[in-house]
């Protein structure tokens, strides 16, 4: 049993009228027994200018592990009040995954 972390940086590009959604996969030095993913950080902003914000959404999906490989996915939006997500937004998420690996 061994505890592993790996710090991970999801990078979504600018885009509107949609919540971003990102996969990551990362593999660790042996099979994972179980993982947890923790949020380290995140940067987001508008592309075009100011704007106030009515929400924004940081969310991690629970982990899948295969193996060595733990899958996971990323939603990020950053809106406005104006009724619509129509403003270009883009940002960087962190992560720390954290396995207990069998060797």
């Amino acid at each position: 049993m061994a505890l592993r972390f790996i710090r991970d940086r999801v990078v979504f590009p600018s885009t509107r009228d949609r919540i971003q959604n990102e996969s990551r996969t990362v593999a660790f030095p042996g099979n994972v027994r179980t993982a947890h993913i923790a949020l380290n950080g995140f940067d987001i902003s508008y592309v075009d200018g100011d704007h106030h914000i009515l929400r924004q959404i940081v969310d991690i999906s629970d982990p899948v592990i295969n193996g060595n490989a733990v899958t996971y996915n990323v939603n990020l939006l950053l809106r406005d009040s104006s009724g619509n997500i129509d403003d270009r937004f883009q940002g960087t998420v962190d992560t720390l995954i954290i396995a207990d690996t069998a060797n």
